[in-house]
C-alpha cells in the first residue's frame, strides 16, 4: 500500500470542500511515445493514405521535403511498398474491429465518409461501398440520425491561403471546464490551430495560440475575430506584424463565416458525444460544475485526452476532400490548398514571415500573466506525482482516473 503524504495548506483545502463518496477503482495506465520518421518511404506512406492525388505527392515531397522525384518513380515506390488504391485487400474483420473501437468514442458521430477517411489515415484501404454497409450494420442509430440537410450560404471570397484567418473560441464544453479555441484559413479551409484551455477569457491565451501559428506559418493579410475581450493583445498582434491598422477586423460571431460554419461540423461530427459524455457524469451525481475540487479533477483527468482528440479531428479535416458545390467553394484538400495553391488557382506567399527577434519580443512582453494559486491543482497533482497512477490515453482511462482520484480525495 503506497502512503501520501499531503501538505497541510493542501489537506485543510481538500476537507473543505469535500464532495460525496465516489466507489474507488484501481488505475494502471501505461503511455507511448511516437517518433517522428521522415524517410522517403514513411513521407510516400504518409501522404498517400490520407488520400492526396500523386502530382499532390510529388509537389509535397519537392515543396516541403526537398524530394524529388517523377511520376513514375512515385508509382514503382507504391507498387514497391505494397501500397494501391483500386481492388485494395484488406481483412474485413480488422475493419470491423477498428470501426467498433473508432464508433465507441467521439467518432460515433460521424458519418461514412468520415469513416472512410478515419480508416484511410490508418493505413486501411477500404472501398467506401464496403464502410457504408459497415457502418449500417455496426451503427443503425446513428446512420438514421445523419440525414442530410442543406444550408444557403453566401459567397466567401479570397484570393489565397493566409489572406485571412478566422479565429473564435468554442464554449460548448465550457460549463464542464473546457473551453476551446480555434482558427481556420479563410480559402483552403485548414485548421491553423485547435486548443483546449483552461480559460479562453484570458487575452494572453489566444494570443499565445496565434503566436506560435505565426511563427509557423507567417503572419496572415487579415485576421478576423468576434468583439470578445479575450481577442485585444491578438488584434493589437496582427497590426503590429503588419504595420496596417486595418489589418485586424472584428465582426459578430455569426457572421464570421468559415470558423462559425466549421464549428458547426464540429458539433455534429465529434464534440457532441463530449457533451452528452460530461452530461452523463452530472446526471450519475459523479460531477458537479459548480464543486471546485470535482472540476480541477476532472481537467487533470480529461484535459490532455480532449486535446488529443483535438489533434485528430485536425489531423482529419486538414487531409479530407472537400466535394465542389454551387457554392463556388474551392474544392479539394484543405492541406493541398494551403501549401500547393497554384494548382486550384489561389495566390501563394500571401503569409509574411517575421524575425525571431521580432517573435522574441512579443513573447516576452505581451504574453506573461501570472497565474493564480490552485490548491486543488496542486492538491491532485500531488497525488499522481507520489503514487502509481498515470495520465490517461483514452477517455475510458480518464474516467476511471476521475473516480480514483475522486475516492482519494474524499477518502473512501
Amino acid at each position: 500500500m503506497t502512503v501520501i503524504i499531503i501538505p497541510a495548506r493542501i489537506l485543510e483545502y481538500v476537507s473543505i470542500n469535500m464532495a460525496a463518496n465516489i466507489d474507488n477503482n484501481q488505475l494502471q495506465l501505461s503511455s507511448d511515445t511516437d517518433s517522428e520518421d521522415n524517410t522517403e518511404q514513411s513521407l510516400i506512406e504518409y501522404y498517400f493514405s490520407r488520400g492526396f492525388q500523386y502530382k499532390s505527392i510529388i509537389d509535397f515531397l519537392t515543396k516541403r521535403h526537398g524530394i524529388i522525384i517523377s511520376e513514375r518513380t512515385l508509382r514503382n515506390r507504391l507498387n514497391e511498398y505494397g501500397l494501391r488504391r483500386r481492388s485494395p485487400n484488406f481483412d474485413m474483420n480488422a475493419v470491423r474491429g477498428v470501426m467498433q473501437n473508432l464508433l465507441n468514442g467521439p467518432g460515433n458521430t460521424g458519418g461514412y465518409r468520415s469513416m472512410w477517411h478515419a480508416l484511410r489515415t490508418q493505413g486501411l484501404q477500404v472501398p467506401r461501398r464496403v464502410v457504408e454497409q459497415l457502418m449500417r450494420e455496426l451503427d443503425p442509430k446513428g446512420c438514421q440520425s445523419r440525414r442530410a440537410r442543406r444550408l444557403r450560404r453566401r459567397t466567401y471570397h479570397v484570393p489565397g491561403p493566409n489572406y485571412c484567418w478566422h479565429t473564435d473560441g468554442y464554449d460548448k464544453l465550457k460549463p464542464y471546464g473546457f473551453p476551446i479555441h480555434g482558427c481556420i484559413d479563410g480559402w483552403s479551409r485548414k485548421i491553423i490551430w485547435l486548443h483546449v484551455a483552461r480559460s479562453n477569457n484570458k487575452p494572453e491565451i489566444p494570443a499565445a495560440f496565434f503566436l506560435k501559428s505565426v511563427q509557423e506559418y507567417g503572419c496572415p493579410v487579415k485576421l478576423r475575430s468576434d468583439c470578445g475581450t479575450e481577442n485585444g493583445i491578438m488584434a493589437a498582434m496582427q497590426c503590429q506584424f503588419r504595420s496596417e491598422a486595418h489589418a485586424h477586423f472584428y465582426g459578430t460571431s455569426p457572421a464570421n463565416q468559415r470558423i462559425e460554419c466549421w464549428w458547426s461540423q464540429f458539433r455534429k461530427n465529434r464534440s457532441t458525444w463530449w457533451i452528452n459524455c460530461f452530461k452523463d457524469l452530472c446526471e450519475r451525481n459523479i460531477f458537479s460544475p459548480d464543486n471546485e475540487l470535482e472540476s480541477e479533477c476532472l481537467w487533470l483527468c480529461f484535459s490532455d485526452v480532449i486535446q488529443k482528440d483535438l489533434d485528430y479531428v485536425k489531423e482529419q479535416w486538414n487531409t479530407h476532400r472537400i466535394r465542389d458545390s454551387k457554392h463556388e467553394t474551392i474544392p479539394g484538400i484543405p492541406d493541398e490548398l494551403y501549401y500547393i495553391p497554384e494548382n486550384s488557382g489561389g495566390v501563394e506567399n500571401l503569409a509574411m514571415p517575421l524575425p525571431d527577434n521580432q517573435i522574441q519580443y512579443v513573447e516576452e512582453n505581451l504574453l506573461h500573466f501570472n497565474e493564480e494559486q490552485n490548491m486543488a491543482k496542486d492538491y491532485f497533482e500531488h497525488i499522481l506525482e507520489n503514487s502509481d497512477l498515470h495520465q490517461p490515453t483514452n477517455w475510458q482511462e480518464a474516467e476511471q482516473l476521475y473516480f480514483t482520484l475522486m475516492a482519494i480525495a474524499n477518502g473512501t
